[in-house]
């Protein structure tokens, strides 16, 4: 009869909970019924703070390792051949390309756990003002309207966001290399989810919006092609001329200054232009990325001295002879030519 009585006097709800706590210690029904229903609140509460930050922790660990995944060098053919070149030079390519892996992987961890974090404290927001029985549907339709103006004027700044995100996790480009986006061409200086910065040869600073990037041509990623044009006079033996061109290549590839930069034998393709002025032969040269301009002017160098002295290039007759028109044709002035000539 007692524990019935007790029972019947209780004002808290069945079972164990702050409020019959309270009553038991205190004894009193109002002090149980408000405290009970204040520590309640507090309880969910810390307890929604808790759920968001141990959910924010294992998200950030999974993009962190995700990440990692996505950004690191697979070894495609292009690496695979620096790999087998470059041998001891390992160190190197780590340099080149391994630290753009680290780059891209801390700039797209640190988005995309920032962006993770918002969202999920936000719902837990949310949460903490449902648990004080606040109305949340207003809030959600004001939101929702919000956004979709928010969408409406800003789809060019999420068009960026989208496409600087996918230029890192593809690497497209990156800090250093020498990439022609259309509009602009020159160096990476600085890129950003939004805005890629160039520096132009001459000096032009570049601000192209990601979104607005449809193509990439890069020059620096790898491994690049150094194609030597040589014009020659429309006499020359192209046949010893190609011979020394064949021998300047292949003492360019045994220098120990270039050796470790080359890729592949040169190849010379000979003539591939003819016409009434000259005859242009090319030779071509597989070089890692990094020293594709030095070995190009290298070369030509090399190239221009070595014909030089064969004496196949001379400076008196490289210009063009101008023959007027009327002492071609035999005109007034062709008489007068032909005494000077003789």
């Amino acid at each position: 009869m007692e524990l019935l009585a007790a029972a019947e006097g209780n004002p808290c709800d069945p079972g164990f909970n702050s409020c019959s706590l309270l009553y038991k210690v205190t004894n009193s029904e109002g002090f149980a019924v408000d405290g009970g229903v204040v520590l309640d609140k507090i309880g969910q509460v810390l307890l929604i703070v808790l759920a968001a930050f141990f959910l924010r922790w294992l998200v950030n660990r999974a993009i962190e390792r995700i990440i990692k995944q996505v950004t690191s060098i697979k070894g495609p053919q292009s690496i695979a051949d620096l790999a087998d070149k470059l041998g001891s030079g390992n160190a190197r390519r780590d340099e080149l390309l391994g630290d753009r892996s680290d780059k891209r992987a801390e700039t797209l961890t640190g988005v995309l756990q920032h962006v993770s974090g918002i969202v999920i404290f936000t719902v837990g927001f949310m949460l903490v003002l449902s648990a004080f029985n606040v109305n949340l549907a207003p809030i959600l339709a004001s939101a929702g309207i919000a956004g979709i103006a928010i969408g409406f004027g800003a789809q060019n700044l999420v068009q960026d966001y989208l496409a600087g995100i996918f230029i890192l996790i593809e690497d497209q480009y990156g800090v250093g290399d020498n990439v022609d986006v259309g509009d602009a061409q020159g160096t990476v200086v600085d890129m950003g989810l939004r805005v890629t910065t160039l520096r132009s040869l001459d000096g032009t600073l570049w601000y192209v919006r990601n979104g607005q990037i449809l193509r990439v041509g890069n020059s620096s990623q790898s491994w690049a092609y150094v194609v030597v044009d040589t014009p020659l006079p429309p006499t020359t033996d192209i046949d010893r001329a190609g011979e020394i061109i064949t021998q300047v290549a292949e003492e360019f590839v045994a220098d120990e200054d270039w050796s470790t930069h080359i890729l592949k034998e040169p190849e010379y393709l000979g003539p591939i232009e003819m016409t009434i002025d000259e005859i242009k032969v090319r030779l071509g040269v597989r070089t890692t990325s990094d020293q594709q301009w030095a070995a190009g002017r290298e070369l030509r160098l090399r190239v221009t001295e070595a014909l030089r002295a064969a004496g196949i290039i001379d400076l008196a007759s490289a210009g063009r002879i101008y023959v007027p028109r009327t002492v071609a044709n035999g005109g007034p002035g062709a008489a007068g030519a032909s005494g000077t000539t003789a």
